[in-house]
């Protein structure tokens, strides 16, 4: 994870450098607390209409942001991990609000729960690790080469 700022100016919540690449993976974290407490608490249609239109506006404002301050050409990935630290909300999401996450999409912008971002982590550091490994197998053949070198110089000696 890295604590520099970027090219804009603007600093996410977490940014991961990618390896072997200068680009750079976002993810910031958004909890509609309020909209969703006001979901929960309603009570009939006059209620829950407004309720899932505020829910749905707040993330839609969330989405938006991240996109337009965190996607930046040639310096972060094309995609940025929008985190909603509760399950359920992102249940939620999933279940009740398709035309949330189709737009969220289309603005490059995945929105990921606890599960999700632990898959997410995973992901990386199995990439990580490949990315090490093959670094180490460069070495072991430059290292390798050298030796067989060392070799054929002894017996012909």
């Amino acid at each position: 994870m890295d604590a520099t700022p970027l090219s804009n100016g603007t600093r996410p919540d977490c940014l991961i450098k990618l390896p072997e690449s200068e680009l750079k993976l976002i993810i910031d974290a958004k909890f509609p607390l309020e909209a969703f407490n006001a979901l929960k608490l309603a009570r009939g249609e006059a209620e829950t209409k407004p309720a899932e239109a505020r829910l749905r506006a707040d993330v839609l404002k969330h989405v938006k942001d991240i996109s337009e301050k965190y996607l930046i050409a040639g310096e972060t990935h094309e995609t940025a991990i929008m985190f909603v630290p509760s399950e359920s909300v992102y249940a939620d999401l999933y279940e009740k609000f398709e035309d949330v996450i189709q737009k969220a999409h289309r603005a490059r912008v995945i929105i990921a729960s606890h599960n999700i971002l632990m898959l997410l982590v995973q992901t990386l550091q199995a990439i990580f690790k490949d990315a090490r490994m093959r670094e180490a197998a460069g070495q072991i053949k430059v290292e390798v080469a050298r030796l067989l070198e060392d070799v054929t110089r002894l017996k012909e000696r």
